[in-house]
């Protein structure tokens, strides 16, 4: 007999509301075929949820990429896989990650510095 509305019983969406970069690390072979992988650490929290992401490499200010948005599921282990779209004729020393819910909404954004060699580098 409660006026107030009840808000219980409101299903669960897998699509996060907020998520955030917690970290992660970006990996460049040492080929010229070799494509960008970008590990990002969103949480385990948001384990299973489906996200949309675009990274974009720049190297001296050029963009190296058009941005590709990407379908992604969070892994178990709270982070997100990524590899580059195509190899890069150089090796970027930037980029920006862009997380959207799959609604295509802006959710988070992080910029890394990057030295621009081949092997792992975290951020």
């Amino acid at each position: 007999s409660s006026s107030t509305p009840s808000t219980a019983s409101t299903p669960t969406s897998s699509t996060p509301s907020s998520i955030s970069i917690l970290g992660g690390s970006f990996s460049t072979g040492s080929a010229e075929a070799d494509k960008t992988y970008a590990r990002i650490n969103v949480g385990t929290a948001h384990a299973g949820e489906d996200v949309i992401v675009q990274i974009f490499y720049s190297r001296d200010g050029n963009a190296l990429n058009h941005g590709n948005m990407v379908p992604a599921t969070v892994h178990s282990d709270g982070y997100l896989e990524i590899a580059s779209a195509d190899a890069y004729h150089y090796y970027p020393d930037y980029a920006t990650i862009k997380v959207y819910d799959s609604n295509s909404n802006l959710l988070t954004t992080q910029s890394v510095s990057l030295s621009p060699t081949s092997g792992t580098q975290t951020f």
